[in-house]
């Protein structure tokens, strides 16, 4: 008959399973974050066998052995992998089967031909902290989402693998042989497990932190994105404005403003798809041309505005006709049209406003449609 410990060490294995299911729930929502079914099925693997083990007589433990032991390690290399694709690594799969199929055949060994729970402990705990080091390299030296994240993510995983290779450590130097037989029942047991526990929850509190920190992240990205060029929108781009002249200064900066040429003959000759595969293709070309600090922006229609670092005018109308030449060379599929832009370029003085740069580009601009239009027209603030 179990043992009211027993019964209440079953809460860790019953916590584990519960964040399993809640990791799998998120996944079924969030089908982009695959990692999540990974993680949760890994928390759901381990906990079947941690739970047997708590209300297991020891002698059954050899007989079933093999079958939990494969639940462990599975769920271990899950987990693994599901923390090495939320960095965009992998936890190799090749290691991973090596590590279990040497480690089931060595826990074979110890249970059927030489039974032995002491020695079955040390293998089983080295053969689950060796999975956990699997994916040190890509988790480490990975790419992360966000920087505020990677020493979350990055702490979390340490704190798992430094508990494996102690708890193998510890169950080498401190657990007596002598102590087999009443080991599941021992209150190192209950601290083992009570150490999982709250390992177990701080890891998956970190994944999700980190879900739903990129999941805020991505919307906030996306409201700040023209949804078709995938540049900044109107709102987004002032405030983009802001942060560039609080940080660095109005001086150094100009303004250019651009519009397609006769895109409304685009429109009407070619219909819709092909006005917006030319606002897409324009949109590219800007989005390669700026730099980091630079901001390019889709104001509405066929009109885009940049802001780039830019220590004199010379150098902003350089730039201009430099996309006014490469805008030429874009192809719309299905069309026989060359596509041309217009510029006004203004440059910023140590003083100006933003709105009334933009607004005396926007002037430049119209010059230049009126010029004959395919044309850089420009003028410092």
């Amino acid at each position: 008959m179990a043992s009211p410990n027993q019964y209440f060490v079953l809460i860790v294995p019953a916590c584990a399973a519960l964040l399993g299911v809640a990791m799998i729930y998120c996944w079924s929502r969030l089908r982009d974050h695959r990692y999540l079914l990974w993680i949760g099925s890994g928390y759901i693997a381990t906990a079947i066998p941690m739970g047997i083990h708590s209300l297991m007589p020891n002698e059954l433990l050899a007989r079933w052995t093999l079958p939990l032991s494969s639940l462990y390690l599975l769920g271990v290399w899950t987990m693994a992998h599901g923390v090495a694709m939320r960095f965009g690594g992998r936890a190799h799969t090749g290691w991973a089967w090596l590590i279990i199929i040497l480690t089931l055949g060595l826990l074979f060994f110890f249970s059927r031909v030489d039974d032995d729970l002491w020695l079955r402990l040390q293998i089983l705990n080295l053969g689950l902290a060796l999975l956990v080091a699997l994916p040190a390299k890509s988790i480490l030296y990975g790419r992360t989402p966000t920087l505020p994240l990677r020493t979350l993510l990055r702490a979390s995983y340490l704190t798992v693998l430094l508990y494996a290779f102690t708890r193998v450590a510890v169950l080498a130097a401190v657990i007596p042989k002598e102590m087999q037989p009443e080991l599941t029942r021992s209150g190192f047991w209950l601290l083992m497990l009570a150490t999982n526990m709250l390992i177990s929850i701080w890891l998956a509190l970190a994944i999700l932190t980190s879900t739903a920190m990129s999941i805020v992240q991505t919307l906030d990205h996306e409201r700040s994105r023209d949804p078709l060029t995938r540049l900044l929108n109107r709102r987004a781009f002032f405030e983009q404005v802001q942060k560039r002249l609080e940080l660095y200064g109005h001086s150094g900066w100009a303004v250019l403003t651009c519009d397609l040429d006769h895109f409304k003959m685009v429109n009407d000759t070619w219909g819709h798809a092909a006005g917006d595969r030319a606002l897409k293709e324009f949109g590219a070309l800007l989005a390669r041309t700026v730099r980091q600090d630079d901001l390019a922006a889709r104001f509405g229609g066929e009109e885009f505005v940049l802001l780039i670092r830019s220590a004199s005018l010379h150098t902003a109308v350089l730039v201009a006709e430099r996309l006014r030449s490469s805008v030429m060379n874009l192809h719309i599929p299905a069309t026989a049209h060359t596509l041309t832009a217009s510029f006004g370029v203004v440059q910023l003085s140590s003083n100006g406003d933003i709105n009334q740069a933009i607004e005396q580009a926007d002037r430049l601009l119209y010059e230049a449609k009126h010029a004959g239009r395919n044309k850089v027209i420009w003028k410092a603030s």
